[in-house]
């Protein structure tokens, strides 16, 4: 009588189980990385090493004289330090700030052009 349930499991069908749990396991944790993006708090003027770099949210509206270092065009997404997100949001990380979200938008005296 022959069997009608063969309980081995192929190299071909191994290999092909361990790519798509692989594949399933790197996804969660890219999705779950960008869910904790999101979760950091965004930077205010509040924050002590914000305001000890002049940083605000709007590079248009930063004092010339105050900080003489800025120049029309800089920004934080065009900082050396800030961390692109693949989402295209107006927030993403910065390494000045860990912990935080800064404005795309936004600048400090830290800025280096990337």
């Amino acid at each position: 009588m022959s069997h009608v349930y063969n309980s081995r499991i192929g190299r071909r069908s191994l290999l092909r189980l361990a790519g798509a749990t692989i594949a399933c396991a790197g996804t969660f944790g890219f999705r779950r990385l960008l869910a904790a993006q999101d979760a950091l708090p965004h930077l205010s003027d509040a924050n002590p090493a914000a305001a000890s770099l002049g940083y605000t949210e709007d590079a248009s509206a930063v004092d010339s004289s105050k900080f003489p270092k800025h120049m029309p065009g800089q920004r934080c997404a065009s900082c050396k330090y800030f961390q692109a997100a693949g989402s295209g949001g107006q927030y993403a990380p910065c390494r000045l700030y860990p912990g935080n979200l800064v404005n795309v938008n936004g600048w400090c005296s830290g800025y280096l052009a990337a």
